[in-house]
């Protein structure tokens, strides 16, 4: 067990050795204060920190992180936290853990951690387990063990990760939220990564076709590949939908994929890890149709595909296929509805 951390806090000089130590977790910072997902990352993150002997540090960033928050963060149990302002780059990001590296790194399974966790993984070269649900430590091997659900938490899938950086995405509610405490002290850093230009979150109230998924009988669905021409696509298609067919219960969805880039929430996800579904009708946007997501909407009447790839797997299982781009085929689509 790594005990240095007990040598410095006694006053003893210790040598930081190479390698990959200590557990990191990157949080966001979308507005002035600080995310409960993350700070429940954190908390987890210090009662795995004290099993192995090892400090947890934190790396905020987006347009509001602070001297002010990552002083807070000390407050919930980091030892350190190196701050931002601003969305870095994947480069500078690998770089920056390329340097630190972490042994275990967190990222709250929420938007902005969903989107950075994977393509940090890939640029690392480490391997990822998204949306975890428990976290425990294999202390023989300073290995971390995780729990993920699948098939609509109808079981569960463990995971030991066994080679650094160990990386891992968590679920929000799945841990409680630390408490503050305001003596603790840490170091503080300001640090200069790349940034890039982020596009303005707008809050908005939902549509009035907003309604549960499971009493909807048509039910419009985008997925990742609406990236180009922008989720309010879809939204406009079940507002044509919506005004056409006034005595149906529309809802609007998404693919994992969709939820993953923040463009809707868990209540609307379709996925076997999300919800199943059964509308009349089901109309995916852009969406590739993983076994995941057809297990989820099999039990549909009727699935209409709209996508650009002409061998997606989404084909294989729709009643309707159109093959186009979703920014042309869309507005067609909604010129006929409203004719």
């Amino acid at each position: 067990m790594d005990l240095s951390f007990l040598e410095q806090l006694l006053g003893a000089t210790v040598e930081e050795e190479e390698g990959y130590r200590n557990i990191w977790v990157v949080a966001i910072a979308w507005e002035p204060h600080l995310r409960p997902c993350d700070l429940q990352v954190i908390g987890k993150a210090r009662n795995l920190a004290d099993s192995l002997g090892a400090y947890v540090n934190v790396l905020l960033v987006g347009d509001d992180a602070s001297e002010d928050l990552a002083r807070e963060l000390i407050a919930y149990g980091a030892d350190a936290a190196y701050w931002g302002a601003g969305y870095p780059t994947g480069r500078s990001l690998r770089d920056f853990f390329d340097k630190h590296k972490p042994e275990i790194l967190l990222f709250s399974d929420a938007a902005g951690g969903r989107k950075m966790a994977p393509r940090l993984a890939q640029r690392l070269k480490c391997a990822l387990v998204t949306h975890a649900v428990d976290l425990s430590i294999n202390a023989e091997e300073r290995s971390l063990v995780v729990a993920a659900p699948i098939y609509h938490s109808a079981a569960y899938r463990v995971v030991e990760c066994r080679a650094n950086p160990q990386i891992a995405t968590v679920q929000a509610g799945v841990f409680p939220t630390p408490e503050y405490d305001s003596w603790r002290s840490g170091d503080v850093e300001e640090v200069e990564l790349v940034w890039k230009p982020q596009p303005p979150l707008t809050p908005v109230e939902p549509p009035e076709y907003y309604i549960p998924l499971q009493k909807a009988d048509i039910i419009i669905a985008g997925g990742r590949g609406l990236r180009d021409s922008g989720w309010q696509l879809v939204e406009a298609l079940a507002a044509a939908v919506a005004k056409r067919l006034p005595h149906k219960a529309i809802a609007l969805a998404g693919s994992r994929g969709a939820y993953d880039e923040g463009w809707i929430d868990a209540q609307q996800m379709v996925d076997l890890t999300g919800h199943t579904v059964a509308p009349a009708l089901y109309v995916a946007v852009g969406i590739r149709g993983t076994f995941q997501h057809f297990g989820a909407t099999e039990k549909a009447r009727c699935i209409v595909a709209i996508n650009h790839n002409p061998d997606a797997p989404i084909f294989q299982h729709a009643d309707y296929g159109i093959v186009g781009e979703v920014e042309e085929v869309i507005p067609a689509l909604i010129e006929v509805l409203e004719s």
